[in-house]
């Protein structure tokens, strides 16, 4: 609805209008936070809140500039909403109904709402004292995301609360069945109940990715239903229920799933990977319980032949929990990500010379954590890691996708030229 407020819509700069908006969007752009890059980036959302909140602090400081500033990033301040308070759900709503009742700042310019792409939630709701009285802050909540008819990413990381995800919440919503694509539940609170998660994921026709802490199944077996257009599923852990309503048979099922990533589970899915496993071609394994890794290496030999992406969290490549490195079995990959606590570079080499010796399909090697990659540079002599490094037949990475050895000349001092590992880009 135009709004019919008592401010005009300001003349247009002299200067291109497209123009300002390049800036704009450079000035405030936070990488792989958007679809569809965050197809890509999806297990990195919970991880994203700090860039964002400091971008949403650019985006405030450009909108009081000016009036005609104000104007043209109106756009840009409301595509990703933030509500980490009750403050920022009160101003937000507030907001929204005045442009729905026609006070909007702005004559002629629809709701930022319609602008709004991603909506994350943070909000304490075992803190009455911030977020009001429970009852109100829960129907300002869902009012407001019924207010967002485009959303395409919503994320929910409520801190602890005992509160059950409301149905007025659940059925908002749905308002946006038809543009959300990212559906973030990965935390441990304000969850659905199961039977209200269901049948919320089969009105969500275009869902591509989903986080949720919880997926209670029978018989191994999702619905066809959910998995007709997802392709990425992340869970903490897979619940097998006794008398839950499930499918017998996925010869008639159309599966979109491509991407599986396990956070947690003291027990490996293999039921999931028996069915499912197939279709996989990215599996992330962000389960901490060593005991369980040489038993998921097997299972994605035996259930995944299609797998081509493989990442992997462990304290170390060393420990007294796990098996010996010799017993280490990896699928036939062309990328693996090692996302570790500790590490060195003799055990580095190690571990690489294993890979050499073991997958011969691998092209990248990659190392996840930004403070590992420093110390590992820190801490060896710059020569003799450069020399081994180059007879690696493959791409060792660091965090940002360079080449390890690149990021090693980088952080001494040179003189003449040096060997690199192989730079090829994959």
């Amino acid at each position: 609805m135009a709004a019919k407020g008592s401010h005009h819509v300001p003349h247009p700069p002299r200067f291109p209008v497209e123009v300002w908006q390049n800036i704009f969007e450079l000035a405030t752009e936070v990488p792989y936070t958007l679809v569809p890059g965050l197809y890509e980036e999806s297990d990195c959302i919970r991880n994203q809140h700090s860039a964002l909140e400091a971008a949403l602090a650019t985006k405030r400081s450009l909108v009081l500039v000016c009036k005609q500033w104000q104007h043209m990033t109106m756009c840009y301040l409301y595509r990703i909403a933030l509500i980490r308070t009750g403050l920022n759900l009160l101003a937000l709503d507030h907001t929204l109904q005045n442009y729905a009742a026609g006070n909007g700042s702005f004559v002629g310019t629809r709701s930022p709402g319609h602008w709004t792409q991603r909506l994350d939630i943070t909000l304490d709701l075992s803190d009455e004292s911030k977020c009001e009285e429970l009852d109100r802050c829960v129907k300002r909540l869902a009012d407001v995301i019924g207010s967002l008819p485009k959303l395409e990413i919503v994320s929910f990381a409520i801190p602890a609360s005992v509160v059950i995800m409301p149905f007025r919440v659940l059925d908002a919503l749905r308002c946006s069945a038809n543009s959300l694509r990212i559906l973030d539940w990965s935390g441990r609170h304000f969850l659905p109940q199961v039977h209200q998660l269901e049948e919320l994921l089969r009105d969500l026709p275009y869902l591509r990715v989903l986080h949720c802490h919880q997926l209670v199944w029978a018989n191994g077996i999702i619905p066809s239903s959910i998995l007709s257009s997802l392709t990425t599923l992340a869970v903490e852990d897979l619940v097998e229920r006794v008398g839950h309503p499930g499918e017998g048979d996925l010869r008639e099922a159309c599966v979109s799933l491509r991407e599986f990533i396990l956070y947690g589970g003291r027990t490996t899915p293999q039921e999931f990977l028996i069915h499912y496993g197939k279709y996989l071609m990215v599996v992330k394994w962000y389960s901490t319980f060593s005991d369980c890794f040489g038993e998921a290496l097997d299972l994605l030999n035996e259930y995944c032949p299609n797998l081509d992406r493989f990442t992997f969290r462990r304290h170390s490549l060393f420990s007294r929990c796990l098996p010996p490195m010799k017993t280490w079995s990896f699928p036939r990959i062309s990328y693996l990500g090692a996302k570790l606590d500790v590490l060195d570079f003799r055990g580095l080499l190690q571990f690489l010379a294993h890979l050499m010796n073991t997958v011969p399909t691998l092209r990248v090697f990659q190392l996840i954590c930004p403070r590992v990659v420093e110390e590992l540079l820190e801490g060896c002599p710059r020569a003799s890691a450069l020399k081994d490094l180059n007879e690696i037949p493959f791409r060792v990475e660091d965090d940002r996708g360079n080449l390890l050895s690149d990021r090693l000349l980088r952080s001494h001092s040179t003189s003449g030229g040096t060997i690199r590992n192989h730079s090829g880009k994959w």
